[in-house]
């Protein structure tokens, strides 16, 4: 309680002292410890900066410090993308390992302890995972106060060009430079001014003018990082930057690398994502030895220089194209690169639709990858044609050679996180993923499926896997029916192994369903009488389900087991044929967008705090929700307020309609008002001119 009084009712200050806190054992002693520094008393410190920020930066280890403050060189409101950050990090040189030894290539994973120190300040709130990342905290924010607090320490070596400060860049002695965005253009002669600098980001245009402006004068730079247009033009000076370690020219115009690129023989990191104008790669890069990560995802790049392979320290490779070579002996398939590349962590494959012989996907060994945490597989859907008449044979025959291809890929069970996108026109999905051998997948903790044209049914393993965490199936239009073995009792999705009383989908927090066009059925029904006290239900910690785009009447009577507890949120989107929404227990916030038939809601949960209902123009009861707190309803198309609503008393109601509503509803003694004048605190708004 004293050190609430201290945080003053602030909420940042008393949620970073908390995170400063988690990492004391929890007693009285090591409490007080923290209540008695001298941080809270501290003086000369601008006024709009905060003690109690102070107070957590001193308990940061001095690599943490380093890095924390490093965060301040992202503009304000920009994500942290956690890849980028710790990178730079590395590449700065605050990430050493703990024995002294600074040995680029040796099986010390710099990336993990970055990762730590990143997870750190997630846990002291010092960054804050934005909250479609909240699982894996892979974007996250700065709060602009801790922004300026991180700058203003930073201030003797890191600059933030911003407007009205383009000439702060000409002035002090710093090693970091970042250039805002918001800085429309910046004169290229300033820049080269900054001879000592070590890391130097533009997010803003730069203006060019003489032929010779090159990167030639940042001999001691360690990251660059550009986000701008005629990027191009500073390529052929890039192998100058003998000392770089992160290339990052993401979405430029760049259209090559340099032919002496083997130069740059410290580099550890070039990403090149959505370069659409570059198109090949020079041989020399197979020289860069020390190459941890490359990622080239969304280029033009057809295809690998040869000897790709020796490449043996990549950790990261994103966008590797799959690319078919005839030569004088027989076929050939860029696959059999990645055999030897045994440290991959990551690694995005594209084209697979290429492969023609399952014999070239085995090549590749992906399942002997004992530290690949993460897997994407693309197909083109434009590299099939789907026939149909004549064509049938020749669509089969297609279909079996893309399924026994996947087979082969089959990734190892250390795996966290596999995608499945672009087109796969398999009618099945590997045995891998059924059951009983999906059950040795014990590692893996996120899973999508994007655009399966032709699977017929989702497999029957997917509720063995006991780590998985999150779960998006988007577009399969063949799927009309989800049976029983989905979410099946564990002694039956594990036949054939050992039985056991798990839950299926033991922890299972977020479930997407989109774009299941044809999808009528989804039966499960924990019967609750039948089950024993040892069974339990199928998704125990369920928390998100998303519905969107199908053809569903009505949801299943397993989703309202009452021992269910964790469903927070229910998103409903596009079900043409849905009528009714009922005891769904534990749900604090329900959407639901362009349900035509939708004439029911009732019956959810004491907890059901938020709801928002979008263009269900036949919905005609709303009752069972006393808790409500807040209430949104949009339709241009409403002719009268609905009745349910005299039902309901939420604390806040947002009504968006059309003009004519609007002006009925919003006179008092009016029939509309009548309908909402109980309701205390309310806003009509017209979506139309």
């Amino acid at each position: 309680m004293e050190i609430l009084v201290n945080c003053d009712g602030l909420p940042l200050a008393i949620k970073v002292i908390g995170g400063l806190l988690s990492t004391r054992y929890p007693s009285e002693h090591e409490w007080k410890s923290v209540l008695n520094k001298p941080a809270w008393s501290l003086t000369g410190l601008p006024p709009e900066l905060d003690n109690r920020l102070y107070l957590s930066y001193e308990d940061l280890s001095p690599q943490i410090k380093q890095c924390f403050l490093y965060c301040s060189l992202f503009p304000k409101g920009e994500e942290l993308i956690h890849k980028v950050v710790t990178r730079m990090w590395i590449s700065e040189g605050f990430i050493q390992p703990l024995d002294g030894s600074s040995t680029i290539s040796q099986e010390y994973e710099f990336e993990e302890m970055a990762t730590e120190y990143y997870q750190e300040l997630i846990k002291r709130n010092l960054i804050e995972p934005i909250e479609e990342y909240s699982l894996t905290g892979y974007r996250c924010t700065m709060h602009d106060v801790v922004r300026t607090f991180a700058e203003y320490m930073a201030r003797e070596e890191s600059l933030v060009v911003v407007v009205g400060r383009e000439q702060a860049a000409t002035g002090m002695h710093v090693r970091r430079l970042s250039i805002e965005q918001t800085v429309s253009i910046l004169d290229w002669g300033i820049l080269q001014r900054r001879e000592s600098l070590r890391t130097l980001i533009i997010n803003s245009r730069v203006n060019f003018h003489l032929p010779g402006d090159s990167l030639s004068s940042f001999s001691s730079l360690r990251v660059l990082y550009i986000c701008s247009a005629d990027s191009n033009r500073l390529v052929p000076s890039l192998s100058m930057l003998k000392h770089l370690r992160y290339l990052h020219m993401k979405e430029t115009d760049i259209s090559w690398l340099p032919d002496d690129i083997q130069m740059m023989k410290f580099l550890l990191y070039i990403s090149l994502g959505n370069c659409k104008k570059l198109c090949y790669l020079p041989g020399s890069i197979i020289k860069l030895v020390h190459l941890r990560s490359l990622n080239i995802q969304g280029s033009n790049v057809s295809a690998m220089p040869k000897g790709f392979s020796e490449l043996t320290n990549l950790r990261s490779l994103s966008g590797f194209p799959v690319h078919m070579d005839m030569d004088a002996s027989n076929s050939w398939c860029s696959l059999q690169e990645l055999a030897p590349l045994s440290q991959l962590r990551k690694l995005t494959l594209y084209g697979l639709e290429k492969v023609q012989d399952s014999r070239m996907a085995e090549k590749a060994m992906i399942s002997s990858k004992r530290h690949l945490g993460y897997l994407e597989l693309n197909y083109s859907a434009s590299g099939h044609t789907i026939g149909t008449g004549g064509a049938e044979a020749e669509q089969q025959q297609q279909q079996s050679v893309t399924e026994e291809v996947l087979e082969k890929l089959c990734p190892p069970t250390c795996l966290e996180n596999l995608t499945l996108k672009g087109g796969y026109v398999g009618r099945q999905l590997p045995n891998w993923m059924c059951a009983p051998a999906s059950a040795d997948f014990k590692s893996l903790r996120y899973l999508r499926f994007v655009n399966l044209p032709c699977c017929t049914q989702l497999p029957d393993g997917l509720c063995c896997l006991s780590s998985l965490e999150m779960l998006t199936i988007i577009d399969a239009p063949a799927i009309n029916r989800i049976g029983p073995q989905f979410q099946a009792s564990s002694s039956v999705a594990a036949r054939g192994s050992t039985a056991s009383t798990s839950a299926p989908f033991p922890k299972l927090r977020i479930l997407q369903l989109i774009g299941l066009c044809e999808w009528e059925e989804w039966e499960w029904n924990d019967c609750e009488e039948h089950m024993d006290v040892e069974t339990a239900i199928a998704m125990p910690c369920l928390e998100r389900l998303g519905i969107e785009n199908c053809k569903l009447s009505c949801l299943p009577p397993g989703l309202a087991s009452t021992k269910r507890h964790t469903l927070r949120e229910l998103c409903l989107y596009e079900l043409t044929n849905l009528t009714h929404v009922e005891n769904i227990p534990s749900v604090v916030e329900l959407r639901v967008f362009d349900c035509p038939e939708l004439k029911k809601i009732t019956a959810l949960d004491s907890r059901l705090q938020k709801i928002r209902i979008v263009r269900c123009p036949k919905l005609e009861i709303l009752e069972g929700v006393p808790a409500l707190d807040s209430l949104e309803l949009q339709d241009t198309t409403m002719e009268t307020i609905p009745g349910y609503l005299r039902a309901v008393n939420p604390r806040y109601l947002k009504l968006y309609c059309n003009k004519k509503l609007y002006e009925s509803s919003s006179s008092p003694g009016s029939s509309e008002w009548d309908k909402i004048s109980h309701i205390g605190k309310h806003k009509i708004v017209c979506l139309e001119d």
